[in-house]
């Protein structure tokens, strides 16, 4: 008999790596069932999180017997960038696979700062665990897409991972989407490399213009890495001698051509929120304040102004808002979580 009815583990899994195997073995050990929380789900791949949920979830099965693969209940969570929200994602989805009176586990090792959030479940039984690994994933990350080949990755992380991972990573690798995040790799390191002998961090300010009018918000898709292909918020790195709020203007036409005054944009300014999350962006650590600037309801001829791509985006659009929701996977860093934070729509 076990001890547990439900364990959790909870992870990004990106590479899936012996040490999560070690927590996941340990939580069928002690339950009948467990409940991997994949999280960082739903969104755009980049070099931090090049894999789909439904991707790690085939690596962690790989790793195991049919007969325990029965006992995985995948239950994907998105980045919130807000630990109330997160939580409360993370125990809507628990409590929906939990019956009453059922004995429930959270298995894990408080690593670092990255695993803060096993602290914020008390009402769960805590099985900590001793790690018997020292593995980064952030490296085996490094690896794949910094070597010159997928072989010669997969054959310096070979000892960091299961076989049936290796052999997923290969195959994946064959996709388009490889050569893409190795591309957006080299393009990020060269960049930081510039301020590599700098002895402090270095931290950008950038500014967003969330523009809306008749329930559509504008859009860009990216022309260059990182993010190439990807829509986006208007927005870019903030001029040493302008205001947070001209600096949202600048970009905003730069990028769309939009012709309104600067007077009548600052008159429909609705807010302004900072978006800090230290993990929000790979290209470091970048700092945003998105403006809202809401447009006259309805626009004269009940349609749109005109918009035309410049700078660094490749094409510009009016997309109704009931459409983000299906968009979430094709938005570039947190700007999905950005749109959430200003418009009402129903996530999926």
């Amino acid at each position: 008999m076990t001890k547990y009815q439900k364990a959790i583990v909870i992870g990004r899994y990106q590479i899936y790596h012996k040490g999560h195997e070690q927590l996941t073995r340990r939580a069928l050990e002690i339950a009948d069932e467990v409940l991997v929380i994949v999280g960082s789900s739903f969104q755009s791949r980049n070099i931090r999180n090049p894999f789909k949920w439904t991707e790690r979830a085939a690596m962690i099965a790989a790793t195991l017997p049919e007969s325990e693969q029965a006992r995985l209940t995948f239950l994907p969570v998105r980045d919130y960038y807000d630990d109330t929200l997160w939580n409360a994602d993370v125990r809507r989805q628990v409590g929906a696979c939990v019956a009453d009176g059922e004995r429930v586990a959270l298995v894990g090792f408080n690593k670092d700062e990255s695993t803060y959030y096993l602290d914020n479940f008390p009402d769960w039984a805590m099985e900590a665990i001793e790690s018997e690994l020292d593995i980064d994933a952030t490296a085996l990350r490094h690896q794949l897409f910094a070597a010159e080949s997928v072989e010669t990755a997969l054959a310096n992380i070979a000892s960091r991972i299961s076989v049936p991972v290796r052999d997923f990573l290969n195959d994946w690798a064959k996709n388009p989407e490889y050569a893409v995040l190795k591309a957006e790799y080299a393009k990020i390191h060269a960049e930081n490399q510039v301020y590599a002998g700098i002895p402090w961090d270095i931290i950008a300010t950038t500014v967003d213009a969330v523009v809306t009018v008749n329930d559509h918000v504008l859009l860009g898709k990216r022309k260059h890495y990182p993010g190439k292909g990807l829509w986006a918020i208007p927005g870019g790195f903030l001029e040493k001698r302008e205001s947070l709020l001209q600096g949202a203007i600048r970009e905003l036409k730069e990028e769309t051509s939009l012709n309104l005054p600067d007077a009548a944009l600052r008159d429909c300014l609705q807010q302004v929120k900072v978006f800090s999350h230290p993990r929000r962006s790979c290209r470091g650590r970048v700092i945003t304040h998105a403006h809202h600037f809401a447009l006259a309801t309805p626009w004269p001829d009940k349609t749109w102004p005109e918009i035309k791509a410049a700078d660094d985006l490749e094409s510009v659009a009016w997309i109704p808002i009931t459409q983000l929701p299906a968009l979430e996977e094709a938005l570039f860093e947190d700007h999905f979580a950005i749109l959430c934070n200003f418009l009402s729509f129903q996530t999926k």
